[in-house]
């Protein structure tokens, strides 16, 4: 079972998300009055409102948080609801949602860091870096992080559903959850596959590479991932959510300090999709642990900083030009043979961590819809216009019923067309 979004599932839902946006930057110095910006805000309003009073009981969730930004720094953010099902405070847009794998950009953009000061090359193997695993040493971290390694998921495996259905607050080592599908590869198929065992793999690269560097940079192929190198990951990215500013935005591997907790909206698992987790459905799992997923999925944090971080990403400096082009460079959903970009003919496309859909009528978003074993975080930035909607909700359910993507989305584009702000 992915707790994540999941290969074909995640594609079709994100194909059903494309949203168009023309051209706003011509509208935006128009509009940056309160008396202009309330009809604006009160439409987004009741839009998340009406959103939620629907859906609340089918998706078993108490809320939604949103934030949308436009190129040039014009920011609308509010939430609607409360923070547990059935009762709680009220959500402010300060609250906490657990991203799920939005967070493999950030694994993908630490890795890239390394590969541009000359440590590593994503076209690396598992053979040098990760020489523990034979039956895997051809398999390269580049497809690793765009899911063609055939690779499983260790999240679908029998054994790991089992673990943490009967212990929810199991600390996995990083060598463990490899092990739930180690040696596996998959023999037939098309070659992309949603695959959360390749960015822990990725992780495992990250610590031993900086762990290498501390001892001066003495690298041995055969020195195997140490428990005592697995900060390094944790370190190289809490100075990452540093540098872009990111004030709501932490990483724990296996739980979060009451400071954090204390602002984490309630998250429910009433995914019926199989494998099911039995035992936890319709638990409250905010308090579970997330050793489970890590460099996969393990930050918690804000849509208002979740849209900051993808508009440093596409926009800023965070990553030099050869190291972003390698990170948005894509493969095909399902093929998984290298595209240019998406279109008709291949409209959808992963890079290293990141969506692009292409919809005949509407046009070309990067994305994704992140999720957990309580919450969904999904966001689509435009590049022709800079737009940028996320929108963070609490409960994990079965894909066809999942419609925050499908039915809020365009919501929210229709109401910004409607006060010409598209």
């Amino acid at each position: 079972m992915s707790f994540l979004l999941r290969s074909i599932r995640l594609g079709a839902s994100m194909t059903a998300f494309a949203l168009v946006l023309g051209s706003e930057q011509n509208v935006l110095s128009q509009w940056n009055s309160t008396a202009q910006r309330k009809p604006l805000e009160d439409a987004l309003r009741r839009d998340l409102q009406d959103y939620l009073n629907t859906r609340s009981r089918i998706e078993h969730i108490s809320t939604l948080s949103m934030t949308v930004s436009f190129r040039g720094g014009s920011t609308i953010k509010m939430a609607v609801g409360t923070t547990k099902y059935g009762g709680g405070e009220r959500v402010t847009p300060n609250n906490l949602f657990q991203i799920g794998s939005n967070t493999k950009a950030f694994t993908s953009v630490l890795l890239l860091r390394l590969e541009a000061a000359g440590v590593l090359s994503i076209d690396d193997t598992l053979g040098k870096w990760l020489p523990q695993y034979p039956a895997w040493s051809k398999i390269t971290i580049r497809k690793l992080l765009n899911m063609t390694s055939r690779i499983p998921t260790y999240d679908e495996s029998a054994a790991q559903i089992s673990e943490y259905d009967n212990d929810p607050y199991v600390e996995s080592t990083l060598p463990q959850l490899v092990a739930f599908v180690y040696p596996t590869v998959r023999t037939s198929g098309p070659d992309w596959g949603y695959s959360n065992t390749g960015y822990i793999l990725v992780q495992m690269i990250i610590d031993k590479a900086y762990a290498s560097m501390d001892r001066g940079g003495e690298f041995q192929r055969e020195d195997r991932y140490n428990k005592e190198d697995r900060h390094y990951y944790k370190r190289e990215l809490d100075k990452l959510i540093e540098e872009i500013g990111l004030s709501a935005t932490f990483y724990e591997p296996y739980f979060y300090p009451k400071p954090v907790t204390r602002r984490l909206v309630s998250g429910y698992y009433v995914n019926t999709d199989p494998p099911v987790l039995t035992k936890l459905l319709r638990k409250h799992t905010s308090g579970f642990s997330l050793g489970w997923t890590q460099a996969a999925g393990g930050i918690v944090s804000t849509p208002e900083d979740l849209t900051k971080w993808v508009r440093a990403l596409f926009e800023g400096n965070v990553l030099l030009p050869n190291q972003f082009g390698e990170l948005t460079s894509l493969v095909s959903i399902p093929g998984g043979e290298p595209i240019p970009a998406t279109s008709s003919t291949n409209p959808q496309g992963f890079s290293l961590g990141l969506f692009q859909i292409a919809d005949p009528d509407m046009g070309v978003f990067w994305g994704y819809q992140g999720s957990t074993i309580g919450y969904r975080a999904a966001y689509a930035y435009f590049p022709s216009s800079g737009l940028i909607i996320t929108v963070f909700t609490n409960s994990q359910v079965a894909s066809a019923e999942s419609t925050v993507t499908t039915v809020l989305f365009h919501s929210l584009y229709d109401t910004l067309k409607a006060n010409g702000k598209i």
